[in-house]
């Protein structure tokens, strides 16, 4: 009887546990599904739109020509005085002078600086665009170069000049800032990358311009490209190449800075003339000095494996593209020789980060020149387009897309109807302007480019977005 109740006393204290941890499993469940008390105490912030600051635009300034005095062969002057173009939409456009580094016998004679403020309370910066443009008439540097006036930069891409026999090129780098700033030069050819040791530590004043021929850092280079990075301050840099066969001058461009290394370059508005007259112009002097051709670098240290293709601005493709290795570290150019005349659009795609510019030549009935085409960069929805003067101009754009895009373009003069193009998705359109401002809404994603072009003479610029102003901002007190 006792074990009988002993039993029945150790079964009782096991139900009561099991049921006193079926309890607490309840409790934990129903915790872990109840809404508790948040206690969480969020960081205070307060988001912040900054007020713009002001846009700034820098021109190349004067084409220059190096002293033929051979006690000061690297000192250059310049060469007549150009046309500056600018223009903002609703503002009034501030503009001054760089200090030059050339010599010149006119203020005008000087890089220029323009610049916009954002009026109080307007919720977005103006458009603001400028150019420049100079025609050339010398016994030793004849041409016509136009250029767009850009923002400065910490780092830039030049995808141009030559210093082979009759080619002379000259880095110009100006610095509208209030901070010197320290240049850095890194210079890659056909055989790779260049040592040279005035290439670091060079100084731009604030306020002026630095004038460095290239020749004393790369001698005897065919296809050259510079990069150009900066510390303290910030500068706009640009290429000026000149030509002369013999005793003749064979034309001057001033090439701005190309887009920064990808794995697909685009570069809009390739003008292809006077490929009959070139072909028949070739010497033993300059064979396939004329010829277009497109210049890829491969800064990495991968080598590119590149297909470079042309589509013609009506779209249709432009024969076979061709497919080629460009080694890491070095510059290497590919013919476009199979193109007839006409605007294209020039497609890089690579393995690997390259950049990328292309280069034409054009014949006339008494002189000739070269113009180079940089890569370019997708632009905003809206931009301002300035047109300058010096023969008749055509504003290219690109639609690298897999649709159309409707585009309109309008005078700011208000002279006329505002155009209206088709974009082809995979294509280009043009369109042929006079001198003057020009506001382009819709071309979002796209590319774009303008030439400028008379008999023997041609030029270009890309057209680039504005950098980032006054973006929104969340701030965080300690």
């Amino acid at each position: 009887m006792a074990d009988r109740k002993g039993l029945a006393r150790i079964g009782m204290r096991a139900v009561g546990g099991i049921v006193g941890i079926g309890v607490a499993i309840v409790a934990v469940v129903g915790a872990t599904f109840l809404p508790l008390p948040d206690f969480a105490i969020a960081a205070p912030s307060k988001t912040v739109t900054p007020v713009p600051a002001d846009q700034q635009r820098v021109c190349p300034g004067p084409l220059l020509a190096l002293a033929a005095d051979a006690g000061a062969a690297t000192r250059p002057s310049a060469v007549g005085t150009p046309t500056f173009a600018s223009n903002a939409d609703g503002v009034e456009v501030q503009k001054h002078a760089l200090k030059p580094d050339a010599d010149g016998t006119s203020r005008d004679e000087a890089p220029l600086v323009a610049s916009v403020s954002t009026p109080q309370g307007a919720t977005a910066p103006p458009l603001f665009a400028v150019a420049q443009t100079q025609t050339a008439f010398t016994d030793d540097l004849a041409g016509l170069a136009v250029a767009a006036c850009d923002e400065p930069s910490s780092d830039a891409w030049l995808v141009a000049g030559a210093t082979s026999l009759g080619q002379t090129s000259l880095v110009l780098l100006s610095n509208a800032g209030k901070v010197d700033a320290t240049v850095e030069l890194s210079i890659y050819t056909e055989s790779g990358a260049v040592s040279a040791p005035g290439a670091t530590g060079i100084l731009v004043p604030a306020g002026a311009q630095k004038v460095v021929p290239l020749a004393g850092l790369a001698p005897s280079a065919s296809a050259p490209v510079v990069r150009v990075r900066t510390t303290g301050g910030e500068v706009v840099a640009s290429m000026q190449q000149s030509y002369e066969q013999g005793i003749q001058p064979r034309g001057a461009e001033l090439a701005g800075a190309s887009a920064a290394p990808g794995r697909q370059q685009i570069i809009p508005g390739v003008t292809i003339a006077s490929m009959d007259a070139i072909a028949g112009a070739q010497s033993a002097e300059g064979v396939g000095v004329d010829y277009p051709v497109v210049r890829v670098l491969a800064p990495g240290d991968k080598d590119a494996q590149i297909t470079v293709g042309a589509v013609g601005e009506t779209g249709t493709a432009a024969g076979n593209s061709s497919a080629t290795t460009v080694k890491a570290g070095t510059v290497a150019e590919v013919p476009l020789d199979h193109l007839k005349d006409g605007n294209y659009t020039v497609t890089v795609n690579s393995s690997v980060p390259v950049v990328a510019a292309v280069r034409t030549s054009v014949i006339g009935t008494a002189t000739r020149d070269f113009t180079w085409f940089s890569s370019a960069q997708p632009l905003q929805k809206k931009l301002l387009a300035t047109i300058p003067t010096g023969g008749s101009a055509i504003l290219h754009l690109s639609n690298a897309g897999e649709s159309d895009r409707a585009v309109t373009v309008t005078a700011l003069s208000g002279n006329g109807s505002p155009a209206k193009l088709t974009v082809p998705a995979e294509g280009g359109a043009v369109l042929s302007l006079w001198p003057g401002a020009y506001r382009v809404t819709g071309a979002d994603g796209l590319r774009g480019s303008v030439s400028v072009g008379a008999d023997g003479r041609a030029s270009s610029f890309a057209l680039s977005p504005p950098g980032a102003l006054a973006a929104p901002i969340t701030v965080y007190p300690n």
